[in-house]
């Protein structure tokens, strides 16, 4: 375990020798950036912390707090904007003084010079990047000026120039952290913000390939850790991707080229699966020069998003479109060829793929355990079967009042398809709260407006059954006990309190899983505990060495986002498997790991005056949406996304760790 010897960060001192509270556990939890190899020092946004002496005290070369500042303010002077005084000059002033310091020229005033630029920085600077950059110098300063007038003094001796160390850097934000993909979510919402989409969608498609879907599917992790939302509400960065694929995704569409031409002797690599994981892999594959295949069960491509996400939430063309684009890249796509039917591992092996990348999705339905269930009477509808019905527009039986159980956004697209069915009733049934349920809220209320009824803290116990079909459901009435280790409550039924709902429709939407028969044959990766494809966390490969596994089928059900995520991890692990015959954890991984440690203390609220509330999509009137299944939601305007862009605070966060070697 890594010991603080001495730290400031958000204004605290974390003196551990003198009884100071260690606010920041889980740095010293992390030890090593990677193994071998213990941090000694990191400096970031909010202040400083030392894992071994300074330099000059404690004896031996210690930590060289004037270079680590000089290289600090050098990667932050680079990354400033530049369109306000205070953090062009500023950081420019800064950056210079502590060159100088560092080289042996320091001069007497410019201890003085160096406290004053940063309060001016600190209090002038136009984003959050700027407003922070000067906290872990003027920290330094409050507690080690010593260090830095030693170093002044040194120069004056004529000592030589301070050796230029290299230190591990990140920059990021917490909306960017947020994000399973890291997508650079300031930088692009800074270019539409200056009109200029084709670069916006360009920093976009550095990680993401389908903007448009995830412009309107994307659960928005990123929204809940914006930091604007501390002063009136977070920016509507979904949207904002939307908006800017939307524009640019014609031009995109018609005119690509691939990124790297594809050598004939390019090593191949099989895409089971063409969902967003898979679909994810290809892309960045290819842009790496592999020459990639993707097998693909269904008839077209998209995986759930094409089959499970009804097309008032997303239209098939723009999923189709986006696709469209990778497969003009290069990919070629084999439809209608499933895993264990067309094909085996094996035989993409014989075939000269060298490596495989498996992303098959979840797409069993979990059932309700109850009885009459076993009996499949007319009228019950697993929800993945029923969305997989409605959005192929395959012939089936609708009835007038549903009953939907579940409290995910499956059981959301469920209740909404329904209504536009023409089911005249739709309630449905979750075991929790309304605050416990994982839907998107906004899901949550979109639903509820177009008249879904909810049954909270209900549980179904029975289906009852009349001639061979469904006509009601029996539930009891739960309650919420004392929260576990989790600290969540788990339900417990209250005895006597049953009661039916009658219907002729029940839809039960409260789990995925994954199927893994088709992976019963030689040389198949292993399945987990939990029924799922067993992969490294971190690297996604399997106990196959030339398998990688990746998005449902791994983790579960999970989001669009995430398996998106898993997607690009595998890219890049594959092209390490070929490089380098072993796949690891990557630099930018693991120094997001330190910036989640720092994370877990609580930032102070933006110094920013708020009042500017975000631009939201304008809706179809309800009577009107919930008559068919065109998209619900139109998208911004360009004068709307310029205002919505305009609100960004651009809370980059740069931070710099030494490390032992």
């Amino acid at each position: 375990m890594n010991e603080l010897v001495y730290g400031v960060w958000e204004g605290k001192v974390i003196d551990p020798a003198n009884g100071g509270a260690t606010l920041l556990s889980q740095i010293e939890k992390l030890g090593e950036l990677e193994p071998g190899n213990p941090i000694r020092a990191l400096m970031g946004w909010d202040g400083f912390l030392l894992f071994a002496e300074p330099r000059g005290q404690g004896g031996g070369e210690g930590v060289d707090l004037v270079d680590m500042a000089r290289a600090y303010m050098a990667m932050t002077q680079g990354e400033a904007c530049g369109k306000c005084v205070p953090g062009r000059m500023g950081t420019r002033v800064a950056a210079d003084i502590l060159a100088r310091i560092a080289d042996g020229r320091g001069e007497e005033g410019d201890i003085r010079t160096l406290r004053n630029v940063g309060e001016l920085v600190r209090a002038g600077s136009m984003c959050e990047l700027c407003h922070t950059s000067m906290n872990g110098v003027l920290a330094m300063l409050d507690h080690y000026e010593d260090v830095f007038r030693q170093a002044i003094a040194d120069g004056g001796a004529g000592s030589a120039r301070r050796p230029r160390r290299r230190y591990h850097t990140k920059v990021t934000a917490p909306c960017i952290e947020a994000c399973p993909e890291r997508l650079d979510i300031p930088r692009y919402i800074e270019n539409i913000k200056a009109g200029r989409y084709t670069e916006s969608l360009s920093v976009i498609h550095e990680k993401n390939p389908l903007a448009s879907v995830c412009g309107r599917v994307c659960v928005r992790f990123c929204e809940f850790a914006c930091r604007r939302g501390k002063l009136d509400d977070p920016i509507n960065i979904k949207h904002l991707k939307r908006f800017v694929s939307d524009v640019e995704q014609d031009a995109a569409v018609k005119k690509v080229a691939p990124v790297a031409a594809i050598a004939a002797d390019a090593k191949r690599v099989a895409v089971i699966g063409a969902g967003p994981a898979g679909v994810t892999a290809a892309y960045h594959l290819l842009r790496r020069g592999y020459a990639v295949v993707i097998f693909e069960a269904l008839d077209e491509p998209g995986g759930m998003a094409a089959v499970g996400i009804p097309d008032y939430r997303l239209p098939r063309e723009v999923l189709r479109s986006e696709v469209e684009v990778i497969r003009q890249m290069g990919a070629a796509i084999h439809y209608e060829q499933r895993l264990g039917r067309d094909f085996t591992l094996q035989s993409l092996r014989a075939d000269g793929f060298e490596a495989i990348f498996v992303a098959i999705g979840a797409q069993g339905t979990s059932s309700l355990r109850v009885p009459g269930e076993e009996l499949k009477p007319a009228g019950y509808y697993p929800g993945i079967d029923f969305l997989r019905r409605v959005n192929r527009a395959e012939p089936f039986e609708v009835g007038k009042v549903a009953v939907v159980v579940g409290g995910g956004n499956v059981a959301m697209d469920c209740a909404r398809s329904s209504l536009r069915l023409g089911v005249e009733q739709v309630h449905l049934v979750y075991r929790r709260t309304r605050n416990e349920m994982p839907a998107d809220k906004v899901e949550v209320h979109d639903a509820e407006e177009e008249g879904v009824v909810y049954h909270f803290l209900s549980n179904p116990t029975r289906l009852v059954i009349e001639d061979g079909r469904v006509a009601g459901v029996e539930c009891i009435r739960m309650a919420l006990g004392e929260p576990d280790a989790s600290g969540r409550r788990s339900p417990a039924p209250v005895p006597g309190s049953e009661f039916v709902i009658p219907c002729d429709m029940v839809i039960p939407a409260i789990g995925q899983k994954v199927d893994t028969s088709c992976l019963d044959q030689e040389g198949a990766p292993g399945v987990s505990k939990w029924g799922t494809l067993a992969a490294d966390a971190d690297t996604l490969v399997t106990d196959q060495p030339d398998i990688f596994a990746g998005g449902d089928c791994v983790s579960g059900p999970a989001t669009l986002i995430e398996a998106m995520a898993a997607g690009f991890r595998v890219s890049r692990s594959i092209d390490q498997y070929f490089r380098e015959g072993r796949v690891s954890l990557s630099e930018d991984e693991r120094m997001s790991r330190v910036y989640r440690a720092l994370s877990t203390v609580e930032e102070e609220d933006p110094d920013r005056l708020g009042g500017a509330h975000r631009i939201d999509l304008p809706m179809r009137a309800v009577p009107e949406r919930i008559q068919d299944f065109d998209e619900v939601e139109s998208g911004l305007s360009p004068e709307d996304a310029l205002l919505e862009a305009d609100r960004c605070l651009r809370c980059y966060r740069i931070f710099l760790v030494a490390t032992e070697r």
